[in-house]
């Protein structure tokens, strides 16, 4: 008999079972909290892709999604729902721990105001679980779009052929003023890499209608040597704009515009957010539902 009673002193309630089988699943959440936060602050850190900007410049209404900028503008959002799961699991851990400590006799209590509030937890939830995986999910379709580069470029040389008239940065209200502000402020020049007295400028009014090229004065603009800025643009050397002599004058903007239509985020790093943050979601899921 008192074997017996022994024995059913170590039996635990099914309160205390799940109890204890909700311990170790918080920890696990608290971790994958800390990953999500992790990497999202990695993603957020990224450089906002500059592309609309440049081509803002020039007046080329070109809107291509850039690659890797959802994520960042998405990752402020997953920052936010790693920092609320991590307190919320912290907190009901170390009730979960504490209620595991209660005399015997306080226990039955405390496991049921626990699994209420559980329960409150999953109801709201649940439903944000599953309208934060749409968003993410609608976040890996746009990142899926590549940007056009041979229609890009086609655009841009394009523009440069029609609207490139002078070399002169200062006059605001023209597309050829932005060119020439895209050459100074990204320090790069024409569309493909100048490699000579022929190149993408040959074709522009500023070469066949009026201009210092067309004078023969220039072979490529004043604002793509080297080193100038707004302010002394006028004084690049001849060297560069009229005899264009290699190492004077910087390289094709196309190259360049590629590069700022990549935000600057690792793969590796949108590979570990679009694995971890669903994984999380269907995890903390199932085990609400277990709850």
């Amino acid at each position: 008999m008192n074997g017996s009673n022994s024995d059913d002193g170590n039996v635990k309630s099914p309160g205390e079972r799940g109890a204890y089988v909700l311990l170790p699943i918080k920890g696990v959440l608290m971790v994958a909290a800390i990953a999500l936060i992790s990497s999202s602050i990695d993603i957020s850190m990224g450089n906002p892709c500059e592309l609309k900007e440049a081509l803002d410049l020039i007046s080329l209404n070109y809107a291509p999604f850039c690659k890797y900028n959802s994520i960042i503008e998405e990752s402020d959002t997953v920052f936010d729902w790693g920092v609320a799961a991590f307190c919320c699991h912290s907190i009901l851990f170390l009730v979960i721990l504490s209620a595991c400590m209660w005399p015997s006799e306080n226990k039955k209590i405390g496991f049921l105001i626990i699994y209420i509030v559980v329960f409150v937890f999953a109801v709201i939830f649940i439903p944000l679980i599953f309208i934060q995986n749409n968003n993410i999910n609608d976040t890996k379709k746009i990142t899926a779009h590549r940007v056009d580069y041979r229609r890009l470029k086609s655009e841009m040389l394009q523009s440069l052929d029609k609207h490139f008239k002078s070399d002169d940065p200062k006059n605001d209200k023209t597309i050829s003023s932005g060119w020439n502000k895209l050459f100074i402020q990204y320090k790069c020049c024409a569309v493909h890499d100048v490699t000579g007295t022929t190149n993408d400028f040959d074709t522009t009014p500023w070469c066949t209608t009026s201009g210092t090229c067309q004078a023969t004065a220039s072979q490529i603009p004043k604002t793509c040597c080297k080193d100038v800025t707004l302010a002394n643009y006028s004084s690049a050397p001849s060297p560069c704009h009229a005899s264009v002599n290699p190492g004077t004058y910087n390289p094709g903007c196309f190259e360049l515009v590629k590069l700022l239509s990549v935000a600057n985020v690792e793969p590796c790093q949108v590979i570990m957010l679009f694995s971890l943050c669903p994984s999380w979601q269907y995890y903390r899921y199932w085990t609400l539902s277990l709850q």
